[in-house]
C-alpha cells in the first residue's frame, strides 16, 4: 500500500547567483490548500507552483539512484518534492489518478520537467540524469484542500492504465520518434497543452533542451 514516507516543505535560500527552496525538510502534519502545502515556500513561480504544480512528489525508491548519480547520499525532501512516497513510482502513476492523501485529495496533473537548479545544487548533470531516466517525480493539482501527515497511506481512485503513465510521457518528451506507438494515449490524456506543443516541438526538432544538458 502507497504511503507518505515523509511531508516534506523548504525556504528559499541564497545559493550565491541564484536563489531555491529545493531543498525541503521534514514535518509531521501539514495543511494542503489549492496552493500547496502550508508553509512551503516556492523561489521560481515561473516555472513551479501554479493550479497544476500545486504539490510535488518523489518516489522513495528514486533516491537509490538520486544517491549513486550524485554520489553522496540524499535525504527525503533534498530533490525538492514536498511528498516523499513510498509503493508508488513514474511506472504506476498515470495522469488524471486521484490520490486520497489524509483529509486531502488531490490529482496527478504531470511531471516535473527537469529543473536545471538540480546539476547546480545536487550534483553536475543531475538535470539530464532525471532527463534520460524519467525519473522525474510528478505534480498535483489539488482538488480538495485538507490535512496531510507522514505517514498517511494513499487511496488510488480514477486509475486508468489507457492514460500515460508519468514515465511513459517523459520517454515521449525524451524521444517522441522512438515512442509513436504512445501517441494515442497522449490523446487520450487529459493535460494541460504544453506538454503536447513541446512533444509536438521535439518531433519536429525544434525544441530546444540545451539546457538539460549543462553540467552547473
Amino acid at each position: 500500500m502507497a504511503v507518505v514516507k515523509s511531508l516534506n516543505i523548504g525556504v528559499i535560500k541564497d545559493y550565491g547567483g541564484f536563489c531555491s527552496a529545493m531543498d525541503k525538510g521534514h514535518i509531521d502534519s501539514g495543511f494542503c490548500d489549492f496552493n500547496g502545502i502550508n508553509g512551503d515556500s516556492i523561489s521560481d513561480t515561473t516555472h513551479h507552483g501554479g493550479e497544476y504544480k500545486a504539490v510535488f512528489a518523489n518516489a522513495v525508491s528514486n533516491y537509490l539512484a538520486f544517491s549513486k548519480f550524485a554520489n553522496k547520499d540524499l535525504k527525503l525532501g533534498q530533490m525538492g518534492e514536498n511528498l516523499s512516497i513510498l509503493d508508488l513510482d513514474e511506472k504506476s502513476v498515470y495522469i488524471g489518478d486521484i490520490h486520497h492523501i489524509g483529509s486531502a485529495i488531490l490529482q496527478v496533473s504531470e511531471p516535473r520537467k527537469p529543473c536545471v537548479k538540480l546539476s547546480k545544487i545536487i550534483a553536475a548533470g543531475m538535470t539530464k540524469f532525471i532527463f534520460e531516466s524519467g525519473l522525474s517525480g510528478w505534480y498535483y493539482k489539488v482538488l480538495k484542500p485538507g490535512v496531510i501527515n507522514s505517514g498517511d497511506t494513499i487511496k488510488i481512485t480514477n486509475c486508468n492504465p489507457n492514460k500515460l503513465s508519468i514515465m511513459e510521457l517523459n520517454m515521449l518528451f525524451l524521444a517522441p520518434k522512438e515512442n509513436l506507438n504512445l501517441i494515442p494515449k497522449l490523446q487520450n490524456t487529459q493535460i494541460r497543452d504544453a506538454w503536447k506543443d513541446s512533444i509536438t516541438a521535439h518531433l519536429k526538432g525544434v525544441y530546444d533542451d540545451a539546457y538539460m544538458y549543462q553540467l552547473n
